[in-house]
C-alpha cells in the first residue's frame, strides 16, 4: 500500500499544470510543444541554457539549439501574447529544442544546493512543465 501510495503521489505532481496554445504564426510541423513560463521560469531556463552552451562548447548542434531557445526566451513578448493567464508567455520548442532545454535545466537542477530552494523550486516547475524523462529520451538530435 505504501508504495502504491508513492507512485500515485508521483504521478499527481508529475502532471504538467500546462494547456498547449496555439501560435498561428509558427509552422506546426516544427513545434512540438508550447512551454507556458512565467518570466522567473524563463530568466532561470535562460541561464540554464547559457551553462548547457558553455559545458557543451564542442557540440556545435547543441550551441545552436540553445541559443535559439535564449532568443525566444530573452525576447520581450508582444501584448498579450496569451490572454487571461497574466505575465505567462509561451515558448514554442521543436522536439530537439524541448530536449535541450530539459537538459539543461536538469542539470542545473542537480548542480544547485539545499540553500538555493527558491532556485530549486523554480527549476522542479519547470521541469513538472516539461514532458517526463521517457518521452525526452525518445527524442533524437539528428
Amino acid at each position: 500500500m505504501r508504495r502504491r501510495a508513492l507512485v500515485a503521489g508521483y504521478n499527481r505532481r508529475r502532471t504538467p499544470d500546462v494547456t498547449e496554445a496555439v501560435d498561428e504564426s509558427v509552422d506546426e510541423d516544427e513545434v512540438a510543444y508550447h512551454l507556458l513560463l512565467t518570466p522567473p521560469e524563463a530568466t532561470i531556463t535562460a541561464r540554464a541554457l547559457h551553462l548547457l552552451i558553455s559545458d557543451e562548447a564542442h557540440e556545435a548542434d547543441i550551441r545552436a539549439l540553445a541559443r535559439a531557445v535564449i532568443e525566444r526566451l530573452e525576447t520581450e513578448p508582444p501584448d498579450g501574447e496569451i490572454e487571461g493567464v497574466g505575465e505567462t508567455r509561451s515558448v514554442a520548442l521543436s522536439p530537439q529544442e524541448m530536449k535541450i532545454t530539459h537538459t539543461a535545466v536538469k542539470l542545473l537542477l542537480l548542480d544547485t544546493r539545499r540553500e538555493q530552494e527558491s532556485e530549486r523550486q523554480l527549476l522542479w516547475s519547470i521541469v513538472e512543465k516539461l514532458p517526463d524523462d521517457h518521452a525526452i529520451r525518445a527524442i533524437e538530435l539528428d
